[in-house]
């Protein structure tokens, strides 16, 4: 009879992750030669395979099988050495070209003349390590000539990720129903963009480098957008734009004020940002009392700026 061939170490942990029992498949691990040890699979990494870039659609394939290994109920076979684990690569899904990555910075925010320079800047940045672990950059969208509304956010999510532009997927829709709903007057005149431009592996919180380094390029589009309204969704982006470190709920509501390099400043309106409201739907009964009142607020400025001249 011809002796069964031992599938390798990847294949068992494979099917293990389906579940099928493989103990009738396991032969006994011939020794390890010296020098090299047994690896056990539930002392893998957790962290190997970000849960956001499975997603995504692909991984690293190396990742991928530790990952495998780990959930084989308790799976031991000899393995070469675990080399230290790499950044983990993220691909857009299908039809979605991913652009070379940049040489350098296009240009410095106060160089940028205009939205579409800004647009080319922010593709090129690497102010930050967040340009290592993007797929696109995404500046933002919109109307781009004074817009009555700015809209900011904190971060992309997975779908800005993938297109390159904001506030995609089940965040945009459940914003542009809020927006409908609460009856914005021009409400149909909006840009949006968020604080960080480009999503870090597993959309992890933004750190200070990060926002410190992101921040000229807002501050650059409100300069060149020129909006007469600003809503910041989410502390980080309250924060950014109103220059202050109180948390979320202290600055919920308003009127606050963004006070721009030059010109006249522009009142600010704060509520919860769309990501946290699909998962924390209590919330929502206060962001819709924010942009009520942001919608009233809008409504007596319209009202009384014939009686000041404007």
């Amino acid at each position: 009879m011809t002796p069964r061939v031992p599938l390798r170490p990847g294949q068992l942990a494979w099917l293990a992750e389906i579940g099928l029992d493989t103990h009738w498949l396991a032969e006994r691990p011939a020794p390890a030669p010296a020098g090299t040890g047994a690896v056990d699979a539930d002392a893998v990494d957790a962290d190997a395979v970000d849960a956001d870039a499975v997603d995504a659609g692909t991984v690293n394939a190396d990742a991928a099988v530790e990952t495998a290994a780990r959930t084989g109920a308790g799976f031991r076979a000899p393995s070469p050495p675990v080399p230290a684990p790499g950044p983990t690569r993220v691909r857009a899904p299908a039809g979605l070209a991913v652009p070379p990555a940049p040489a350098a910075d296009a240009a410095a925010p106060a160089d940028c003349p205009d939205l579409a320079a800004l647009d080319a800047a922010v593709s090129a940045c690497r102010r930050c390590e967040r340009h290592g672990q993007r797929v696109r950059a995404v500046p933002g969208a919109g109307e781009a000539v004074r817009p009555y509304y700015l809209i900011v956010g904190e971060q992309p999510g997975i779908e800005d990720d993938a297109s390159g532009r904001p506030f995609q997927g089940d965040q945009g829709r459940l914003l542009a129903a809020m927006l409908a709903a609460a009856r914005l007057p021009q409400g149909e005149s909006a840009y949006l963009t968020h604080v960080v431009k480009c999503r870090a592996v597993g959309g992890r919180e933004p750190s200070a480098q990060d926002i410190a380094a992101c921040l000229p390029w807002l501050r650059r589009q409100i300069a060149l957008l020129r909006p007469r309204w600003i809503l910041a969704l989410g502390r980080v982006a309250a924060q950014a734009v109103i220059g202050t470190d109180a948390d979320l709920d202290a600055l919920r509501g308003g009127p606050h004020r963004h006070v721009p390099g030059q010109g006249e400043p522009i009142p600010v309106w704060v509520t919860h940002p769309p990501s946290s409201l699909l998962v924390r739907s209590a919330w929502k009964a206060e962001a819709w009392r924010d942009l009520a009142g942001l919608a009233a607020a809008v409504r007596e400025a319209e009202a009384a700026a014939p009686r000041n001249g404007g």
